[in-house]
């Protein structure tokens, strides 16, 4: 039938027009919310929907692969966590899931207060059975200590902790250990202890890499790096390159990691930022410490990005991902400074 109404034409072309709309409408709500689901950073989301799913089992693998995989953990996603596992835990694994959750509670309150009432009692004990330290290192933990609480966990500062206590709550507030000597699973042993604390952002109070009783990191901006002989470890090596500032630095860097022997130590620490002129070869040389990308930038896999803290322990020549490393996001819009803290401990010979 033909149409000679022009008003009649106008009203089909509008009409024509608005369910175009439509239709679009639909699909960029449909993919931005599918792009939003499948984002890596948004699993809690996903266990969240498929425990209303009913798949308990696959919201139990997304969310402990996200707290894995995205640092710090928060403390709604350890209450999710401590949720779903409730009634499938035994009491002192549940125990120990509410006390990161507890102290994950009270790093978050301590981004806005300088001063909290903290019941230390949960710190008493953990599931690690530290091993006993000499007197080094037992002076070591009281200095990392206090430059930890200094700036970043201010909120801290008046309370009075013991040297487990301290290694408790640096477990408890996402520190990875080793603690029978072994470098992560690298195959190699240490016959000294090393503790190392990462801040990043501009607001951190940088590095920290103790190794017998001596810290060879500090307040200024870059990656620390302290290379260890094998054991007896001995100080082969030392330096700070502040690749943010300058991409020769990481040119630099590049060539003190490859001049590094098979076998030797690698101890990293980030202070504020590492990752602004980091190129390809610098982190393919990294892996070859035995880190691996852990975590995802923009999508990416990474070791990690802008402002993130890193802290690692390898080993040259060791398989990629058998290194110990830990990291933390840096959001600015968040009041949170990111801390990252690994320790390898070998306990005081008997």
């Amino acid at each position: 039938m033909k149409v000679d109404n022009p008003k009649i034409k106008v009203l089909i072309l509008w009409g024509i027009v608005l369910c175009s709309f439509i239709v679009f409408w639909i699909c960029h709500v449909y993919i931005s919310n599918y792009q939003t689901f499948v984002a890596p950073q948004n699993y809690l989301v996903r266990a969240k929907h498929y425990l209303q799913e009913g798949q308990k089992e696959k919201a139990l693998q997304e969310i402990e692969w996200g707290v894995n995989t995205f640092k710090p953990v928060s403390s709604e996603v350890l209450a999710f966590l401590m949720k779903i596992k409730k009634d499938n835990m035994d009491e002192n694994g549940y125990k120990e899931l509410e006390k990161k959750y507890q102290v994950s509670m009270l790093l978050e309150k301590c981004n806005y207060s300088e001063n909290l009432q903290f019941d230390t009692k949960i710190l008493d004990a953990s599931e690690f059975s530290f091993p006993l330290l000499s007197k080094t290192t037992q002076s070591s933990v009281l200095s990392l200590w206090k430059l930890l609480t200094r700036r970043t966990l201010r909120c801290m500062q008046d309370t009075n902790l013991s040297v487990s206590q301290i290694f408790n709550f640096l477990y408890y507030s996402g520190g990875v250990f080793y603690i029978n000597s072994n470098i992560g699973n690298t195959g190699f042993a240490i016959d000294n202890d090393i503790l190392v604390v990462s801040e990043g952002s501009a607001e951190g109070s940088g590095a920290q890499i103790w190794f017998q009783g001596n810290n060879y990191a500090g307040n200024r901006r870059g990656f620390y790096v302290l290379i260890l002989t094998p054991p007896p470890c001995k100080v082969f090596r030392a330096d700070r390159f502040d690749i943010w500032e300058s991409r020769n630095d990481a040119l630099k860097m590049e060539q003190f990691l490859e001049e590094v022997p098979e076998g030797y130590i690698g101890v990293f620490a980030v202070a504020d930022d590492a990752s602004e002129n980091m190129t390809d070869k610098l982190e393919q040389n990294l892996l070859s410490f035995g880190f691996s990308k852990k975590t995802y930038i923009k999508g990416e896999k990474r070791i990690f990005g802008y402002g993130y803290a890193f802290a690692g322990i390898g080993v040259k020549g060791a398989n990629e991902g058998t290194a110990l490393q830990n990291w933390a996001e840096y959001n600015p819009s968040q009041n949170r400074i990111p801390i990252a803290i690994c320790c390898v401990l070998h306990g005081r010979d008997k």
